[in-house]
């Protein structure tokens, strides 16, 4: 029998596919009979390391579903291409004084080695370079074209700025406060620098997320970065300036508990309040701290927010008329709503942690509405209006409660409770309810219970119905010193000390929820009924909020977390800006025809000593004329980010040669949108934010033809270090893909690779494991050395061959490819040990191809067929062949599994409960017992309840 020897056979099958360009798309005009499919993948950023073993899982991934396609009938275009500008590689030109565009080349080849090695069928025929003249060259052509329609400009704004490297950095540049580059803590600098107006486009990338098919989690995250807000503009009085600060808030619902301001301590305001801050001195020294945090840091939900008061300084609530303080904090930013927020802490869990480090008032105005008790109002009866406690006192000795149990025909069970007098305390009106109903008298009081709780009952001793909201408060004896409760009190209840854990299953009718006890956020912030909001008591929250607004004056508005995108970078290392400052003219833009502007050769990549970019020291290159007056001028010396030329490179893999358009306007067509993009959960925010908004604009210029560029967008797990971690040169736990494929084969690679668990998930990296998959195809090898051509398939396996078809092809639409390798493996274990013919086996190994495709296309061409199985028709299942006549179900007792029984698959679920029932096995456990319920889950299992 002839050896599988995967080296020899993946060789030969690689060439064969390249020689042939099978996975070349064809052209609209060749292709009229198939309908065209789009599959895409982020391009990768070519690093001088090469390939480890979790760069090709999404190229595997994707690669399953385009063969898929391909055998489908589909003209399908699954290209590739480099995101080559980038930092890394201009940190090695710094360390090196190596070109980037040798490094760049060296990577790039060593990258597209590694990976046709595994056989992915990308269209290399289309393969682009972000870092190519004829690719940056339309690049600068659509940054153009912004610019000419008012969304480019130039604008002063405060940067993140590395002190050492002399750069602005992005965000994500920034590595817990330090430059992801060399470590120096970062420092907040204002330096001029290019923007693009992805404000204007804000409300069309949120609402257009409902017409695309993106994972729930890859639209959370687009809606979170956007930010939309609707709320209201409201402005409060400075006590004794003409200022006043303007506040953006979504919930006025709440305006009557709001107890404080904050100001970010950048706004503008703060200036003109210098006079009237007592404490000018440290206010200035909180601000330079909070100068050295980015924004993430300031933002950060796990983050302990500081924050200062300016003593002197009062705000009017417009609502109450009431005085209260003001403060600067950290987590308020002055590039978000107004730079400046009315603090709720009773409605807001940021706002509740601030206010109770720092002792501030907490004032709850939204009550939550209660369930139906166990009393419900009765028909007929009118209602009587009561604010209410509800106390619970512990006894510290033993931790017991202290509760109540009613009297007189009624099942109630409750903390201590009774009315809030007119003008009276609450802890002082709960001091007494106790006192009244108890008798306990020395009692410390220890927290209030959160916002109240807004009910409608019957009261069955007062014999009429109740709305109340009830305050709930948690107390403890002091000491155990009892005066004689009233026979009044007596004849109503009796006093009972209950054990914490009972507590909950106690009560029968208490609206205010134990669980809140030594709970450290106790703001509510859903909405409910309006309590201690002046004439809007009783009213819904949601429905006050217009009425609201218009008694304080505001006015309604929608705003967006969302700010423009900065698009420059001092550094050498990118698309430079096709653009001439003229002193006569301004900004300039390059006609067109002059373009690609190219990147100059450099011998320092080092940044100037001002923080310019590299190009600044160019001085032949920097002094030019300007287009327009043909006076002197000056090249922009910034470059644009590494966001630019993956804003767009989709379009680009349509037409990639085109040197008269970015693309041809009759490709752009047929082949966008893209049907299927998958990527990295990483690049699920800005990537994909920024590509959305570039593909919006073109379309509204009517250069594509749809709003939005792909149709589903889906996104991959790590492949981590063996033990978990992640992988890195640092940690010298990088796998090599070379060093793998060399040793099992591409195939077992390309197997394992989808089986190793579910694709969305982050998984370690086994290598002991991977023999399994080399295993599986040996025993896929082995078979087909066998004679099939005077056989016929066993029935059972001729049914299990057609429902892994079904299975296999659902599994790879829905990227469960570990499934569909297991269900593969359990039909090869089954042919293994049944007689297959000719025909079936080559389903089989069709329905294999997309995973281990040189094997397939072998052993294909063994059994006679001159055209690679990668072009052949995908099998169809026999829907008859896949139903079962009989299943195999588990019977569960409370839960634990005690038998299995077989079923027809046309039985009832009362004939399924009967069989059960007789089962030998579930008689044991179930005989002398009483049978409480029996759940039945068609085809899967029964769990009998005892």
């Amino acid at each position: 029998m002839k050896q599988y020897d995967h080296l020899k056979i993946e060789g030969k099958w690689q060439k064969k596919w390249e020689k042939e360009g099978i996975y070349h798309a064809k052209e609209e005009g060749k292709s009229k009979k198939n309908k065209k499919y789009y599959s895409l993948v982020e391009f990768p950023y070519p690093s001088g390391e090469g390939l480890h073993v979790g760069h090709p899982r999404p190229y595997i991934g994707m690669d399953v579903v385009s063969r898929k396609k391909r055998m489908e009938g589909y003209n399908v275009l699954y290209p590739i291409g480099w995101d080559a500008f980038g930092l890394p590689t201009e940190n090695y030109a710094i360390k090196t004084g190596q070109d980037p565009r040798v490094v760049t080349k060296k990577n790039t080849d060593n990258f597209r080695k590694q990976i046709k090695s595994i056989g992915i069928s990308f269209d290399w025929s289309r393969e682009i370079n972000t870092t190519d003249p004829k690719y940056y060259k339309w690049t600068q052509w659509l940054f153009l074209q912004f610019l000419k329609n008012d969304l480019a400009y130039k604008a002063k704004m405060s940067i993140n700025w590395c002190p050492s490297c002399k750069i602005g950095l992005a965000n994500e540049e920034v590595v817990n406060g330090g430059c992801e580059r060399c470590g120096t803590p970062v420092e907040k600098r204002e330096k001029e620098q290019w923007m693009l107006a992805i404000t204007k486009y804000a409300d069309r990338l949120d609402k257009d997320l409902d017409e695309v098919d993106y994972l729930p989690q890859i639209k959370a995250s687009q809606r979170n970065w956007i930010g939309k807000s609707e709320g209201a503009e409201i402005e409060f009085e400075i006590f004794g300036h003409q200022d006043k600060i303007k506040v953006f808030t979504t919930r006025p619902d709440t305006i009557f508990g709001a107890t404080y301001l904050v100001l970010a301590p950048e706004h503008t305001l703060l200036g003109g309040l210098k006079d009237k801050i007592e404490n000018w001195g440290e206010v200035e020294q909180y601000i330079s701290k909070v100068k050295k945090k980015t924004e993430i840091e300031r933002t950060s939900l796990d983050k302990t927010k500081t924050g200062i008061e300016l003593k002197g300084v009062h705000a009017i609530n417009p609502a109450t008329s009431r005085e209260i303080p003001v403060w600067i904090a950290d987590y308020v930013l002055a590039t978000y709503g107004t730079g400046s927020i009315m603090a709720v802490p009773g409605h807001d869990e940021r706002d509740f942690e601030f206010a109770t480090k720092y002792n501030l008032d907490i004032k709850y105005v939204i009550a939550e509405e209660a369930p139906e008790g166990t009393h419900p109002p009765q028909a007929g009866k009118p209602f009587v209006y009561r604010r209410a406690v509800e106390c619970y006192v512990r006894n510290p000795k033993d931790g017991k409660f202290l509760l109540l149990e009613w009297k007189k025909n009624t099942n109630w069970k409750t903390p201590i409770t009774g009315g809030i007098e007119e003008s009276e305390d609450i802890v002082e009106a709960s001091k007494r309810e106790i006192y009244e109903e108890t008798g306990y008298k020395n009692l410390k009081f220890i927290q209030h219970l959160g916002t109240p709780m807004h009910a409608k009952f019957y009261h069955p001793q007062k014999d009429e119905n109740r709305i109340a909201d009830f305050y709930g408060l948690f107390f403890e004896l002091e000491n155990e010193e009892r005066d004689e409760v009233s026979e009044g009190e007596q004849s109503k209840h009796d006093v009972v000390w209950v054990e914490k854990d009972k507590v909950a299953s106690f009560l029968t009718t208490s609206p205010t929820p134990f669980y809140k006890i030594g709970k450290n956020d106790l703001s509510y912030a859903k909405e409910g009924i309006l309590v201690n909001s002046g004439k809007f008591n009783s009213l819904n929250s949601e429905e006050a909020k217009k009425e609201m607004v218009n008694f304080v004056g505001g006015k309604f508005k929608t705003t967006f977390k969302l700010r423009d995108w900065v698009f420059s970078r001092q550094r050498y290392w990118g698309e430079p800006i096709p653009v001439v400052h003229c002193e006569k003219c301004g900004i300039v833009p390059l006609p067109e025809k002059d373009l690609p502007l190219l990147l100059p050769k450099v011998k320092n990549y080092q940044p100037t000593e001002s923080g310019e970019s590299p190009l600044a020291l160019i001085e032949k290159w920097v002094n030019t004329k300007c287009p327009k007056c043909k006076g002197p001028g000056k090249r922009e010396t910034d470059t644009m980010p590494n966001w630019a030329g993956s804003s767009w490179y989709f379009l680009r893999y349509t037409d990639p040669k085109n040197a008269k358009a970015f693309a041809d306007p009759k490709k752009i067509k047929y082949w966008t949108p893209v049907d299927w993009y998958n990527g990295g959960n990483e690049h699920t925010t800005l990537h994909l934010l920024y590509s959305r908004f570039w593909h919006k604009f073109l379309y509204d210029l009517k250069l594509v033809p749809t709003s939005e560029p792909y149709m589903k967008r889906t996104s991959h797990g790590l492949i981590l270090a063996e033990g978990g971690e992640k992988m890195s040169k640092s940690k010298g736990n990088v796998i090599n893909p070379n060093d793998i494929v060399g040793r099992y084969g591409a195939d077992s690679f390309r197997l394992y690779m989808m089986f190793m668990g579910p694709f969305e998930q982050a998984i370690a990296w086994s290598e002991s494991t991977i023999i399994g998959s080399r295993r599986f195809l040996e025993r896929v090898w082995k078979i087909g050395q066998r004679d099939l051509s005077k056989i016929k398939t066993d029935p059972k396996l001729e049914k299990l061959l057609h429902k892994t078809i079904k299975k296999v092809g659902e599994d790879i639409e829905n990227m469960r490819f570990n499934t569909a390798v297991s269900a593969m493996m359990v039909l090869v274990n089954e042919m293994d040990k049944s007689e297959i013919n000719k025909s079936d086996y080559k389903k089989f190994l069709q329905i294999l191809s997309p995973f281990a495709p040189h094997l397939a296309d072998e052993m294909w061409n063994a059994l006679g067929e001159k055209k690679s199985i990668n072009i052949s028709k995908w099998p169809e299942y026999d829907s008859k062949m896949i139903k079962d006549e009989e299943v195999k179900i588990a019977v569960q007792i409370n839960g634990k599994v005690r038998a299995e029984i077989l079923v027809s698959a046309s039985d009832t679920e009362e004939e399924v409960k009967k069989k059960a029932l007789l089962d030998e096995n579930v008689k044991k456990y179930t005989e002398g017992k009483e049978i409480k319920k029996v759940i039945y889950i068609k085809g899967r299992l029964i769990n009998i309840l005892l």
